[in-house]
């Protein structure tokens, strides 16, 4: 009787240690990243592709924990790039990039997490859907060529990892890297001039003809993240 009461005892005992353990934990965090932004663009365009350039940009991210080790994140970005079609063996020239304009790329991702623990660092893994719009500023002074764009918003996955250092009990450092898979219908205006003398381009030009061409393409982008966090509870 003795050794059942001292085993239900010790059996209390370690229950009580680890339901502490579980509860020691913030059931928010958001935080505030600089992000490096990199899209890994792919194409079926013919003789033609698209590029964008790599930018700076910034993500704000909202955490709720279900426990100590298990979270849901919910995070907007935003970054701002260059994007052109590029054409090669155009008229005797190797290659030429035709302007899209200035493509804004706004993502918003809901995640689901796993965190460890190693001390003060925290590193975590997690994987979830992302919805992403594109607003695209053009030139709309273009004569001929690719008269800008647009880019249909799209859903897609993505995947995370990253890792949290903790300065103190409610501030701490986060690095995180994120990947999106994600394909959209892009949609360019190819114009031409056709004027009475031939081969020439008149500004105005009295008969301005343009083309919609839509094509699928991938835009995939790689973020780097570095950013300071806050934990709190409601």
């Amino acid at each position: 009787m003795k050794t059942l009461f001292a085993t239900l005892l010790f059996l209390i005992f370690t229950l009580s240690n680890l339901i502490a353990q579980n509860n020691n934990y913030s059931k928010w965090a958001v935080r505030l990243n600089a992000l490096s932004v990199s899209p890994n663009e792919g194409d079926n365009i013919e003789e033609g592709d698209l590029t964008m350039t790599n930018v700076f940009g910034f993500e704000i991210g909202l955490n709720y924990y279900f426990n100590k080790n298990i979270s849901v994140e919910f995070s907007l970005a935003s970054s701002k790039h260059k994007a052109f079609l590029q054409y090669k063996g155009i008229e005797y020239v190797a290659v030429y990039n035709y302007d899209i304009g200035d493509v804004m790329i706004l993502p918003a991702n809901l995640n689901f997490q796993y965190h460890f623990y190693f001390k003060k660092f925290k590193p975590y893994i997690g994987a979830g859907i992302n919805y992403t719009s594109f607003i695209v500023k053009q030139d709309n002074d273009i004569i001929g060529g690719v008269r800008g764009g647009e880019f249909d918003d799209a859903f897609g996955f993505v995947i995370q990892g990253g890792i949290n250092y903790d300065i103190n009990n409610k501030w701490f450092i986060n690095l995180d890297l994120k990947k999106l898979f994600l394909s959209t219908d892009m949609t360019t205006y190819h114009g031409w001039c056709g004027t009475p003398a031939k081969g020439m381009v008149a500004i105005p030009c009295p008969d301005y003809n343009v083309e919609e061409i839509i094509e699928e393409v991938d835009i995939n982008p790689l973020s780097i993240g570095l950013g300071i966090g806050y934990k709190f509870d409601w």
